[in-house]
């Protein structure tokens, strides 16, 4: 089982072995929890059943002047285990964007590719951006796109909007999108964009407010009825957590006590994530 929406931002060995990951987790993730090794990310797993989880950095280095983790450094904490699952961050207006994914990708083995397009500071449906999807399509990789809410000053929200990505999903059908957060407040968009597009993805990493469960429940119960995902997009759903701004045992619990079938469970928890990174054409 794998948890496709983790941050590593708290991983003390690697803070001590690049200090300038304090500065990006404090002032730019705005996460005030203390560093811990790297065991205690592992044991987060652990204890909510999950065997891996997806890791990923922001390049957001043009915007604010320093990323939220390298791909570089991604592919270094995954060195240390096998039970990580390291995507790349590229900046699409950078003039090497293409080339940075390429070396991510066939030099570093990483997975996957994560935009975010407020803190990015683009717009996810902007021709300039299309080259990146393309190749990112040729690579066969997944793309993780930022969508709902940013909660990092400066950001604008309507740049997290999914509608802004219907034209990519339509233009690229054989690009896997994965939209987070479910797009909260803009559920029933993502809801509406996964129904009428296959390669789009959602990913449960929807809490702003609350606590898991009952944020959870009111989005995937209430805003939209379960029987939704669970008749029409079972295999459009991956468990995300957004760890550590979540702790990864409740938003497990979360998804875990909605009221889906077994079968739904081990589509969202395991199968479909599994297909995007290739493991189960």
């Amino acid at each position: 089982m794998i948890d496709f929406h983790t941050h590593p931002l708290l991983v003390r060995e690697m803070v001590h072995r690049h200090p300038e990951l304090e500065r990006a987790a404090r002032e730019i993730f705005h996460i005030g929890n203390n560093f811990q090794p790297l065991e205690t990310f592992l044991l987060e797993l652990d204890v909510s059943g999950l065997e891996q989880a997806v890791v990923m950095p922001i390049d957001c280095e043009r915007t604010r002047g320093l990323p939220i983790w390298t791909n570089e450094q991604i592919a270094e904490l995954c060195e240390m285990t096998d039970r990580l699952i390291g995507f790349a961050s590229v900046d699409p207006l950078r003039p090497d964007a293409l080339e940075r994914l390429d070396r991510a990708v066939n030099d570093l083995g990483l997975r996957g590719l994560k935009l975010d397009p407020p803190l990015q500071g683009f717009r996810p449906d902007d021709k300039s951006v299309y080259p990146l999807y393309e190749r990112a399509a040729e690579l066969e990789i997944p793309v993780v796109v930022h969508t709902g809410m940013s909660w990092e000053p400066g950001t604008r929200l309507a740049d997290g909007n999914p509608m802004a990505l219907e034209p990519v999903a339509a233009d690229f059908p054989e690009l896997k999108l994965v939209l987070t957060h479910l797009g909260w407040p803009w559920v029933r968009e993502a809801v509406a964009l996964a129904l009428k597009y296959p390669n789009i993805t959602l990913d449960t990493a929807a809490l702003y407010h609350d606590n898991p469960r009952d944020f959870i429940a009111h989005v995937m119960n209430g805003i939209v009825p379960l029987t939704v995902f669970e008749r029409s997009l079972r295999h459009q759903i991956v468990f995300g957590s957004n760890y550590p701004r979540v702790e990864i045992k409740n938003m497990a619990r979360a998804v875990r006590e909605l009221g889906f079938s077994d079968g739904a469970l081990d589509l969202i928890f395991r199968r479909n994530a599994e297909k995007l990174l290739g493991n189960g054409k």
